[in-house]
């Protein structure tokens, strides 16, 4: 009777505590489920969490290819001219003034050819005001295509053609011709761009042989090489292998007649040196 009448304290004193336990936690203790699920929604939370970090590492690399890859630009840029003056406006896809980092020594450097490929400039336009940059020019009645280069921070840009006419007159389209000397003697100072295969989506070596004359450093290089393709669409740039060399590498993306201009300095003057290459598939 002493060993029961015991046992009936014992149960009656566990029927009290979880009667309490539950008025005040309104949960049941001798149920597990709850516990159970909330360490499986623990579970599905970190399946989720690794989830979207691995979504955004794909979004991020996505974005990394398509700034590379497809040639899209989140930056236009709006070229006039008037009264001896070139403008050029600047903003983003949302309207914005981009901020743009500096490169070879400039903010920007702005590339104006004759429609007929004719006539080269390089400029450097000043900035006016935020998004409003301006520079003294003197065109020729004609067509021309500027190219605004440029390198705006954490945005993606491709360099395109920005028609430019000025007064009424026309200018043809080029027709480059594969028969040119690749010798060319400006203000006294020879310079020959030694023969090359160019084939398109290769890399193609430009070496150029100054004749025993060293080029002065120009902006921040030897030398600079700009190329358009005959039908004034495709801009390539590009800038020496190194330091105290004047050959450079460079990719042509589709076959067809390019025009090259490679700009050394001599005396400082800077000379402008043409030049016609044919690429083939």
């Amino acid at each position: 009777m002493e060993i029961k009448h015991w046992a009936l304290v014992g149960v009656l004193y566990v029927a009290v505590v979880i009667g309490s336990y539950t008025a005040i936690t309104g949960a049941n203790p001798l149920e597990s489920t709850d516990m159970h699920d909330d360490h499986g929604n623990g579970e599905e939370t970190h399946e989720s969490h690794d989830a979207s970090s691995t979504q955004t590492e794909e979004d991020e690399n996505m974005d990394h290819q398509h700034h590379q890859t497809d040639g899209a630009s989140d930056v236009h840029t709006d070229v006039s001219y008037n009264d001896g003056e070139v403008r050029i406006q600047l903003e983003d896809v949302d309207g914005n003034v981009p901020k743009l980092e500096e490169t070879h020594e400039e903010e920007m450097h702005l590339i104006i050819v004759s429609n007929d490929l004719e006539d080269y400039i390089h400029l450097h336009p000043e900035r006016e005001e935020d998004g409003i940059y301006t520079v003294p020019v003197e065109l020729e009645e004609g067509h021309y295509q500027a190219f605004v280069d440029i390198s705006p921070e954490d945005m993606a840009y491709q360099v395109a053609p920005n028609p430019v006419q000025v007064g009424t007159n026309e200018t043809g389209k080029a027709n480059l011709s594969n028969e040119d000397n690749w010798t060319k003697e400006i203000e006294g100072k020879t310079v020959t761009l030694e023969d090359v295969e160019a084939k398109a989506d290769e890399e193609v070596p430009l070496v150029f042989d100054m004749h025993g004359e060293n080029p002065e450093p120009h902006m921040g290089a030897l030398g600079h090489v700009v190329i358009v393709d005959e039908d004034g669409e495709e801009y390539i740039h590009v800038h020496p292998d190194s330091d105290d060399t004047t050959s450079f590498q460079t990719h042509f993306p589709e076959p067809g007649m390019y025009k090259i201009w490679a700009e050394f300095k001599f005396d400082d003057d800077v000379n402008t040196y043409p030049f016609i290459i044919e690429v083939n598939e």
